[in-house]
């Protein structure tokens, strides 16, 4: 025959659970994908590169890493100089066709990253991916990485009028998941996407990118980290004032 004081104690520590789900259902984390879940900003260079060598137009680093985070209809006039919306919209779907190839080869979750995607969604956080990228690349990831159980949706660059900096594609992610735009934290490795959440009246994580210098605008986060195995569910709560018992 149980224990009758360990089964209360069993029952009392799973309705203490559930009611800590419960109180997080109200609050969302909305992802950046590229820099922040999978690490393809070389599959990216190289099909911007590509692009340009294709169409003769000339390509540097600092012009591909100065446009990264933003939409191709705002970056491909920063790069190359072209302004005409007839010319840039089949110039962006062949570099994203030539990314995809790319994609296909490698595909590897950052560290940290499918982790803490699960270990929020457990924990009762309401999810989405808020991304520049065109949808079919966003889906393509979705797949390839096997995130998809712990998402309620994705927001992509082709669903809003504005792109990163403004704050469109977070704001359609907190809307798409029923979150007040405050009790949203937004994980992000572009300035351009810190600006985007700060203009959304979000909190911030920053994830820096590997060997490189942190950019301008970095600090405007509320936290930086090196990697997303730093953090846990309960730096979440804090950094969002969830109140769980």
């Amino acid at each position: 025959m149980g224990n009758p004081r360990e089964a209360t104690e069993a029952m009392e520590a799973a309705g203490a659970t559930e009611a800590r789900i419960l109180a997080r259902r109200s609050y969302a984390a909305l992802w950046d994908v590229d820099g922040v879940i999978i690490d393809s900003g070389e599959q990216h260079r190289q099909a911007w590169e590509a692009l340009a060598r294709e169409q003769g137009f000339p390509y540097s680093d600092a012009a591909f890493w100065a446009g990264f985070g933003m939409r191709n209809s705002d970056s491909i006039p920063l790069m190359f100089g072209v302004d005409d919306p007839e010319r840039i919209a089949p110039l962006s779907e062949r570099k994203e066709a030539i990314y995809r190839e790319l994609l296909q080869r490698e595909a590897v979750a950052l560290p940290g990253a499918r982790e803490l995607l699960v270990a929020l969604h457990a924990a009762g956080y309401r999810q989405a991916l808020g991304s520049s990228a065109p949808i079919t690349n966003i889906e393509t990831i979705i797949r390839l990485l096997g995130i998809g159980p712990a998402l309620d949706g994705f927001v992509s660059g082709e669903h809003v009028t504005h792109g990163k900096p403004a704050p469109d594609i977070f704001l359609a992610g907190a809307a798409l998941l029923g979150v007040a735009p405050a009790r949203c934290v937004v994980f992000e490795d572009a300035p351009a996407g810190i600006a985007a959440a700060r203009a959304g009246g979000m909190r911030c994580i920053a994830v820096r990118r590997a060997g490189q210098a942190d950019a301008p605008g970095l600090e405007a986060a509320d936290r930086i980290v090196d990697s997303l195995r730093e953090l846990t569910v309960s730096d979440i709560d804090q950094l969002l004032g969830v109140h769980v018992a």
